[in-house]
């Protein structure tokens, strides 16, 4: 009996840890944190090519590459990209941001004159395997609701509406986001049928652990040293 006691608690243990350390899928509620991209300077001020971190383009040219010059650079919003978990619009309006513009996944960026940001209608979801659901990631920017198309893709290796995701499935590592679109021909925007590239770079996090949780651990460790130490 107090053998089969310290069995169930072990195994409850080591169950409990097979569930924090999901291999490569995502949980809902896990997030995947937005590393600010990074962008060379030229010696008049401009940016001349994002070089690290992440960022989205869109192929103003037409030529199917998304050039440095092409490149808008981003940073974490308020919360970052949370799986299974949909967002609103955030700021999108003409002209640069202004203190108090603000939203959840990346914060407001300023493009081509005017101000935009990114949400989610369907919430993100996926694994390595799989890759990542990004039918419903949406941009809006001056003011209009601009939606990459999930019908199309441009780019060797990308499906439509699928975002290349790249991580070793340890919390606290790093991941890789790509996802390619193409805006339709009725969107509201003046990008119709253009390319648009989204690249997001950071760490994935749990969702965070309930305190019951660690209260039942302790109680099942306790129950595990008042065991041994009858077994002795």
């Amino acid at each position: 009996m107090k053998r089969s006691s310290l069995r169930l608690a072990l195994g409850a243990i080591l169950g409990l840890g097979a569930v924090m350390a999901q291999a490569a899928t995502l949980n809902t509620g896990d997030v995947l944190t937005i590393s600010a991209g990074v962008a060379i300077p030229s010696p008049h001020g401009y940016a001349t090519s994002v070089v690290t971190g992440s960022y989205f383009g869109i192929d103003i040219d037409g030529d199917g590459v998304v050039e440095y010059n092409e490149k808008i650079t981003l940073e974490q919003g308020t919360t970052g990209l949370v799986i299974g978990v949909s967002t609103s619009p955030g700021a999108s309006h003409a002209g640069a941001p202004t203190a108090g513009d603000t939203n959840a996944i990346d914060a407001p960026w300023f493009f081509s004159g005017n101000t935009g940001s990114d949400y989610v209608t369907t919430p993100v979801t996926g694994s390595t395997e799989t890759g990542l659901d990004m039918s419903g990631w949406h941009v809006t920017w001056n003011g209009t609701q601009m939606s990459p198309s999930t019908a199309y893709t441009w780019g060797s290796g990308y499906l439509p509406g699928v975002g290349n995701f790249s991580w070793d499935g340890i919390y606290g590592n790093a991941y890789t986001l790509d996802y390619h679109g193409v805006f339709p021909p009725a969107d509201p925007s003046c990008f119709c049928q253009t390319n648009y590239a989204l690249h997001l770079t950071g760490i994935v996090s749990p969702v965070p652990v309930p305190g019951a949780i660690w209260l039942f651990v302790s109680g099942l460790l306790g129950m595990f040293g008042i065991a041994r130490k009858k077994v002795v």
